[in-house]
């Protein structure tokens, strides 16, 4: 293996694999996908990585299996060769992405930023663990490399499935190497996420459980996740009830973000017009539409009043991916569905929650080939 790549876990191998003969939800895989998800939850780990235990229980993936696997008409066969270039802002994306290849019967390569998280360090301690004992990461491997290398192209030329996680800057640079003309590719490039509140007087006994919601998927990842809520659009709720919401958010975020980069961010969105209403743990600027969408803010959440669901679809921007809401109707929803981009809706609190629909695509079917029979 060259010098300038280095394996974390897997197989080193993987330029050299002979084609798989492994099945969507094979036994095999989904005892190692089991095991993984029961050290986890009982391990020592932070709550990131309880999470994906947790998303990987053994009872979880049989479901899939179940709701996939029974199709009479299709069967669910392997891609083969896929590489996963990871994103790094979102240190554990990677897993979950990898783990549904993995499910599918692929031999997937993913590649990692080189300097590892402590999450990232635990991770791949217990894969190599669990592969001592099952050789389970036989055609798997988790790698990293300088970018600058023509690794990319190799990995690339090797690969039957592409998939993009980054900036669209990143993005556009990977896709400028050109895939075998049998090869497919999925991209999730920058995304911007946003909430819709409505909140009345009944809903005051319900304010803390919201704003703890709330404040878990501003603070999670920083707020750089594609799925963390930046802009606020308030519908038909009245002024007092805001600040009530925003007073109880800030109890829920004692030390979440830097003072300083918290004072910037709210600086750099009222030098473009907005108004600072509300500033402690975090800061929230109103305007009367979305400011620096483009900028990757710390801390700071923007406001918007409307009087009509409708209007905020006109005022998110085209690469929206979440939306996480309260107080609105399923015929609401599908209003503002069928007026932008959005991909997903969430309640407060879940916009991080990873599931195999994701930024509007089914990752399982993703890593599949569909075999019509």
């Amino acid at each position: 293996m060259s010098s300038n790549i280095r394996l974390w876990a897997g197989n080193s191998g993987f330029l050299h694999w002979a084609r798989t003969t492994v099945t969507a939800f094979s036994t095999e895989r989904i005892a190692f996908l089991s095991a993984l998800s029961q050290k986890l939850l009982s391990g020592n780990y932070s709550a990131a990585l309880k999470a994906l235990g947790f998303w990987l229980r053994e009872s979880q993936l049989r479901q899939w299996q179940k709701e996939y696997g029974n199709d009479d008409k299709v069967i669910l066969a392997p891609v083969g060769r896929v590489f996963i270039v990871s994103p790094s802002n979102v240190e554990g994306l990677f897993a979950y992405s990898w783990a549904l290849s993995y499910l599918m019967g692929n031999q997937t390569v993913v590649r990692v930023s080189e300097q590892l998280t402590d999450d990232q360090q635990a991770l791949f301690e217990l894969l190599n663990s669990l592969d001592t004992q099952t050789a389970g990461l036989s055609e798997q491997a988790f790698i990293s490399f300088d970018k600058r290398s023509d690794w990319t192209q190799t990995l690339s030329h090797w690969c039957q499935l592409r998939m993009l996680w980054g900036s669209d800057q990143s993005i556009e640079s990977i896709r400028q190497i050109v895939l075998p003309a049998q090869a497919q590719e999925w991209v999730f490039p920058d995304r911007y996420s946003v909430s819709v509140l409505h909140l009345t007087e009944a809903d005051l006994p319900k304010l803390p459980k919201l704003a703890e919601g709330f404040a878990r998927d501003v603070s999670t990842y920083q707020q750089q996740a594609c799925a963390s809520p930046k802009w606020v659009f308030w519908y038909q709720t009245d002024k007092a009830l805001q600040q009530q919401f925003c007073q109880a958010v800030d109890t829920c975020l004692v030390n979440a973000f830097p003072s300083n980069e918290r004072l910037v961010a709210s600086q750099y969105l009222c030098a473009l017009g907005g108004t600072q209403v509300f500033n402690g743990n975090f800061s929230v600027v109103e305007a009367s539409s979305i400011l620096g969408c483009d900028q990757s803010l710390l801390g700071v959440v923007g406001q918007t009043f409307i009087d009509e669901v409708k209007v905020c679809s006109d005022l998110i921007p085209e690469n929206v991916q979440s939306l996480s809401c309260f107080g609105l109707t399923k015929e609401q929803k599908a209003l503002i569905a069928s007026c932008c981009q959005v991909r997903q809706f969430s309640p407060l609190g879940q916009a991080l929650s990873f599931e195999v629909n994701w930024d509007g695509q089914d990752l399982i079917k993703m890593f599949a080939r569909h075999v019509r029979l």
